[in-house]
């Protein structure tokens, strides 16, 4: 099981999480959780060149206000649920998030309250 907490606002729902770029290089993140998200993971440019991971092509986003924007995808590798798994990450210029793509297969449970506990179990 995964745990995280929500923020002290009460308005975000977190999870540490490793991220494994090229040559075993490891970043620990906390990154934000968004159902409204449909890809596996968004990461900012810095972490991406920290990591050194691998470059899959450029694309146009979505956003949650409806507006798009350009960005490119890596190839990148994260601990989930013990064991590392390979995940397409999104550059963004905010902080790091999970969506849903890679919470498939997962039971999130949120106490949405300032300092709220956020598991993530195998469903």
């Amino acid at each position: 099981m995964m745990r995280g907490r929500v923020d002290g606002g009460g308005r975000e729902a977190t999870l540490p999480l490793t991220v494994i770029g090229r040559s075993g290089v490891r970043a620990e993140v906390e990154a934000t959780v968004d159902t409204g998200f449909t890809g596996s993971m968004c990461l900012p440019l810095d972490v991406v060149q920290s990591l050194s991971v691998p470059f899959v092509g450029q694309g146009v986003a979505v956003l949650a206000d409806g507006s798009t924007v350009e960005t490119s995808y890596h190839r990148a590798r994260v601990l989930w649920h013990g064991r590392e798994i390979a995940v397409q990450v999104l550059v963004t210029e905010g902080g790091p998030l999970v969506g849903m793509t890679l919470l498939r297969g997962s039971v999130l449970t949120v106490a949405v309250s300032p300092g709220g506990e956020v598991t993530v179990e195998e469903a």
